[in-house]
């Protein structure tokens, strides 16, 4: 159970991560620029990299203007009290 905590915590700072870039409407190579890291790098840490550098992690979120702590919190807070998803069929379409 420890183990499978551990991986949703990192795979969900991770997308918060890459929702954050998303959001800020940079591509990966404007990050990795910004990071010093390569742009393969970003995107296999997107793909939900198992283990994450923590350096790796706290130059992406500088990049974005983020605190990592906070970041952290939020995953935790998000692992911890899931919040349902409503699954596309049943979603209401609006033409």
């Amino acid at each position: 159970l420890e183990e499978k905590f551990r991986a949703a915590t990192c795979t969900e700072v991770i997308r918060i991560l890459s929702n954050a870039r998303k959001a800020q409407g940079l591509s990966m190579n404007a990050l990795a620029k910004k990071t010093g890291l390569s742009q393969p790098a970003i995107s296999i840490l997107e793909s939900s990299q198992p283990n994450p550098k923590l350096d790796s992690l706290l130059k992406i979120a500088r990049a974005l203007d983020l605190n990592l702590g906070e970041i952290l919190q939020q995953a935790l807070r998000n692992v911890e009290h899931p919040t349902p998803s409503i699954p596309t069929s049943s979603r209401k379409r609006r033409d």
